[in-house]
């Protein structure tokens, strides 16, 4: 479902409307500029990506200064301008699962080459809670269990160049539903045929009943874990970067390794279980091989 125009013909074409909202019209000259846009429905499926496992080393919690192995499921999986299945990767705000659907896409290529596409549409994720028993530091604050979360995100992508925004209410404990707001850049170069490598930075901003749910302490937390009592406030929450690679070492088969940094700010780095008992800066790795098909 697409409109394709040349730059000239735009204004006229969005006036053609054609099955399910989709416009269309058509300029016959090669090389030309066109502008493509359409409802996420895909004209076949044919879903593209990889799986595999990974093993590395993450923070007992967020803001932990002890850290514990841990084996997760590297998934990246896609119907290319319809659906996407991601796993977990070194950015704790990506949760442990998102499946997502392109709802919406608007692409702008000259010729044959796409050299912008905007995408939004609604996401569901899965990120894992905390329990008390992962850290003595936590004794006392009870548990958050882990949530599926039904939210939504927008996308732009420029070649290399990536760029996303998310929104999605995850489970804060005592606190209720809390939405957690996450921006993330990427940059991805492929070296060769079968090296890529890819940069990122990330930030989060979580609202009043998020940030009290994993940040805060209530009176009577504070009573069962010594911990001070303390009102975590809405408030950008982090900043991060993240370093990945991956190597096609056999047909199909891929390795890959990840390491994230992530520092956390305001009322989380101020938090009496972060500042007394942990640490604000916060480190991840990721070793693991996938199959590409």
């Amino acid at each position: 479902m697409k409109l394709i125009a040349t730059t000239a013909s735009i204004a006229a074409a969005l006036l053609i409307t054609g099955p399910l909202g989709a416009v269309h019209a058509q300029d016959a000259a090669s090389g030309s500029r066109t502008v493509s846009v359409g409802i996420g429905i895909p004209d076949s499926i044919d879903f593209q990506g990889s799986v595999g496992v990974a093993a590395g080393v993450v923070p007992d919690y967020e803001g932990s200064n002890d850290y514990a192995a841990a084996a997760l499921p590297l998934i990246d999986i896609s119907q290319p301008g319809f659906l996407f299945l991601k796993g977990a990767s070194v950015n704790p705000n990506d949760g442990l699962a998102t499946v997502g659907w392109n709802a919406f896409n608007f692409a702008y290529s000259v010729g044959s080459e796409e050299k912008l596409r905007l995408s939004l549409g609604p996401l569901a994720r899965y990120s894992g809670g905390r329990d008390q028993d992962d850290n003595d530091a936590l004794n006392g604050l009870g548990d958050i269990d882990g949530s599926v979360g039904a939210g939504g995100f927008f996308e732009a992508n420029a070649g290399p160049w990536s760029a996303d925004v998310t929104v999605v209410p995850q489970d804060a404990g005592d606190s209720g539903d809390g939405i957690l707001v996450a921006f993330g850049a990427k940059y991805t170069a492929r070296l060769n045929d079968g090296f890529v490598v890819s940069t990122g930075i990330s930030s989060s901003w979580g609202d009043d009943d998020y940030m009290q749910g994993f940040y805060g302490v209530t009176s009577g937390q504070a009573a069962s874990s010594g911990l001070a009592q303390f009102d975590a406030d809405s408030g950008l929450k982090d900043v991060g970067v993240q370093l990945g690679a991956s190597y096609e070492m056999a047909e199909n088969w891929l390795v890959s390794g990840q390491a994230g940094y992530q520092r956390l700010l305001n009322d989380a780095a101020d938090s009496p279980l972060v500042d007394d008992r942990g640490s604000p800066h916060q480190f991840r790795a990721l070793f693991g091989v996938a199959y590409r098909f």
